[in-house]
């Protein structure tokens, strides 16, 4: 059985989180893995499998996968060294600080394949730190580091993070188009990029949908989203338009799930808009999932998104997606048939939102369930080859 380590900031709720525990549900029993957490917190620490071995970083590495507040939490040192790290960063980069905070830290073992399962921020972003590890602290045959954004639009589009690409064995694109936009921006990775789709936890998924009765409000267009409230989910732009397409006489509703730093100005927007009664926060949910089955359709108005799970959420619970056009949004949403894409600049995007659900009723849509056989082949051919 092979030796596997993969290394994360932390298991709170996210994209890149879900996606790590959805693939450690289908992997767990192939290959005897360690899953090295930076921050050993989050909501689906629950969802690790029992015969994944997971390591705790020292406290020097710990704050790495932790926000301020949660540093605050932690005591006097976690605070202090983390608001130190967080200045040296500003200052020299992440080039300068993350190797440095990377061997701090030695990582036990020698493994058939040591996997950094996110990538860098931006180079004055205090974000990252797992591809340096892999890098410098881990003994492993093959070094691979997932890449879960559009790298050409992406903030961490930078010489130092494209530098460290090259230094990994592997590059895996979580979506064929996502592994496009990598070449494009770093073509000298040709031969090292491959494409290693997520996975779903599909009964799972299934099973929560029934958890509980979601809201739904007859006679309007039931609209879901499920986003942290920050500037890259669109959440913000996309409530005047809305706006607008209430005054056009459209009846909905639409509930958001999740917070974030632009919840504040996601609430003024509501009030200003006079939406009240047309938008809904729920705020952080631990269960969306029967929100998804109740919704008429998933609203995803990014301004970036590589592949995210969302879409696979609302295309396995039989929800139709209408989602901006963003890396894989083709690949994903309009090809298969499981909803539209939008316009991602602003006055295009009210007017395919407002014929779209005018149009609403009239929509056919795919609703085919699917499994994960193809991407743990590619995880697999990853390991092996």
């Amino acid at each position: 059985m092979k030796k596997i380590l993969i290394v994360n900031n932390n298991m709170q709720i996210g994209g890149i989180q879900k996606a790590l525990a959805n693939l450690l549900s289908e992997i767990a029993s192939k290959y005897e893995i360690t899953l090295f957490l930076m921050a050993s917190k989050g909501a689906l620490m629950k969802e690790i499998p029992e015969n994944v071995h997971v390591v705790k970083a020292n406290r020097f590495v710990r704050v790495l996968g932790l926000t301020h507040a949660q540093a605050k939490n932690e005591g006097i040192f976690a605070l202090v060294w983390r608001g130190l790290l967080v200045v040296l960063t500003r200052i020299f980069k992440t080039k300068i600080v993350f190797p440095m905070v990377s061997r701090m830290e030695k990582i036990d073992g020698d493994y058939d394949a040591a996997i950094s399962y996110m990538q860098n921020g931006a180079e004055n972003c205090f974000y990252g730190g797992c591809a340096e590890l892999i890098l410098n602290s881990v003994q492993a045959k093959q070094k691979i580091c997932f890449i879960h954004c559009d790298l050409e639009r992406y903030e961490g589009n930078g010489k130092y993070n494209i530098e460290t690409l090259m230094r990994f064995q592997k590059v895996a694109a979580v979506s064929v188009s996502v592994k496009k936009q990598i070449l494009n921006v770093a073509p000298l990775l040709k031969n090292k990029t491959v494409t290693v789709h997520n996975c779903y936890n599909c009964e799972q998924i299934v099973a929560l949908s029934k958890a509980y009765e979601a809201p739904y409000t007859s006679g309007k267009i039931n609209i879901f989203s499920a986003a942290r409230l920050r500037r890259e989910k669109g959440i913000v732009r996309i409530i005047p338009i809305l706006g607008k397409i209430r005054d056009a006489g459209i009846e909905f509703v639409w509930r958001i799930a999740g917070d974030g730093p632009d919840r504040e100005k996601v609430e003024k927007l509501i009030k200003e808009y006079k939406l009240e009664r047309q938008v809904i926060l729920l705020g952080m949910l631990e269960n969306p999932y029967p929100h998804f089955k109740a919704a008429d359709v998933l609203l995803v108005p990014s301004y970036d998104e590589a592949a995210p799970i969302v879409f696979g959420e609302a295309r396995l619970l039989g929800t139709p997606i209408f989602t901006t056009d963003t890396a894989s949004a083709y690949e994903m949403v309009q090809e298969p048939n499981v909803g539209r894409v939008m316009s991602n600049d602003d006055d295009r995007l009210f007017e395919d939102l407002l014929m779209l659900l005018k149009e609403f009723h009239h929509l056919k849509f795919n609703k085919e369930m699917f499994d994960n056989k193809k991407a743990v082949e590619e995880f697999d051919k990853l390991i092996i080859d």
